[in-house]
């Protein structure tokens, strides 16, 4: 809202600023072109508008910049941390395409060592990079991710920076899915993650040090008919965080580790193949992949933890549920990507 509110404040600022204070020269040749199409009445109240719309997006601007400021600061612990990029250890789950692969890459390309966890093989845009090393595992499969995850910390010590971002999503109703999928997409999507914090949040805590980063989805909030598992699982993903927080406050007492939790809306990756014509039917907001890299990485290198939604203009839909029952159906119906046929 505050980059919405900058370019309105400073043109009604600007034309109140020029009717005001301008040299009397440069006025009247402007006031000589308007006046045979607008009354001094008129005149008047636009410009005591543009006066009032200058008050009111300024003052809303700094309102948010200071809560902004609050929040950034609260949900920190109040305490500051600095990250040495060309020393921190990032891995990276779900790393073969989409996010991870995008995250990687551009992670890697600024210096930053990487390790990679898929079930697929590392993909030709990492492979280029020597500062990735990719481990090639299922992370439904406890054992071998055990295993895996023990080999990762022998290789290359504990990561300091958790990117925890495998996911998948079947477009099928609740009744028509078979339970064997909606399991699996669970263990992936949330499970994992509990899988994931237990090896590697211990050496964070005792260092006082380290990023916790998931993948979340607007979905977190508007559900997706026709993927209630995933939704559900990216709504739990928001418990899961708030919950991981308060444990790293007031249990753990380590007040550095951050954790961020990012919530981009429909992105053109694999994952949303099955929904892209309808999305595209009903003129749904998208975003290419590369828009979200850039504001996830930097999240990271804020060395702060925060709730990022992608684009940040769709940032109030994160508020919905303290909404009117009416409302709230009002806006998933619209963001509703099903078209009927």
């Amino acid at each position: 809202m505050a980059k919405i509110s900058t370019p309105l404040a400073l043109i009604t600022g600007s034309i109140y600023a020029f009717s005001k204070f301008a040299p009397l020269h440069l006025r009247q040749p402007v006031l000589d072109l308007i006046s045979p199409h607008i009354s001094d009445g008129a005149l008047s109240n636009l410009l005591l508008l543009c006066a009032a719309t200058f008050a009111i997006t300024t003052t809303t601007k700094a309102v948010l910049g200071v809560s902004g400021w609050f929040s950034r600061k609260s949900e920190n612990n109040w305490v500051e941390d600095k990250y040495d990029w060309s020393k921190e250890l990032v891995l990276i789950t779900g790393a073969s395409s989409g996010f991870g692969e995008g995250i990687a890459a551009k992670l890697a390309s600024g210096g930053t060592k990487v390790v990679t966890i898929d079930k697929s093989p590392l993909g030709p845009q990492l492979q280029a990079y020597q500062n990735v090393h990719h481990y090639q595992v299922d992370v439904t499969d406890w054992e071998a991710l055990d295993a895996t995850n023990n080999q990762i910390k022998a290789d290359h010590g504990d990561p300091t920076v958790l990117i925890l971002n495998a996911g998948i999503c079947h477009r099928i109703p609740i009744i028509n899915k078979d339970f064997s999928k909606i399991k699996s997409l669970i263990d992936v999507n949330l499970t994992s993650q509990f899988a994931m914090l237990h090896q590697f949040l211990p050496s964070m805590i005792e260092n006082n040090h380290g990023h916790i980063m998931s993948l979340g989805s607007l979905s977190s909030y508007i559900p997706i008919p026709g993927a209630a598992d995933y939704s559900a699982t990216k709504s739990g993903l928001c418990a899961l965080h708030e919950a991981l927080r308060l444990e790293l406050r007031h249990i753990y007492k380590a007040d550095k580790v951050r954790t961020s939790l990012v919530h981009p809306v429909w992105t053109h990756t694999p994952l949303i193949r099955d929904f892209e014509p309808d999305l595209k039917i009903k003129g749904l907001p998208t975003v290419q992949l590369d828009e979200t890299i850039g504001p996830i990485v930097e999240q990271l290198y804020s060395g702060y933890g925060s709730t990022v939604v992608i684009p940040d203009n769709l940032g109030f839909a994160t508020g919905i549920r303290g909404w009117p029952h009416w409302l709230q159906e009002t806006l998933r119906n619209a963001f509703n990507p099903h078209t009927g046929k």
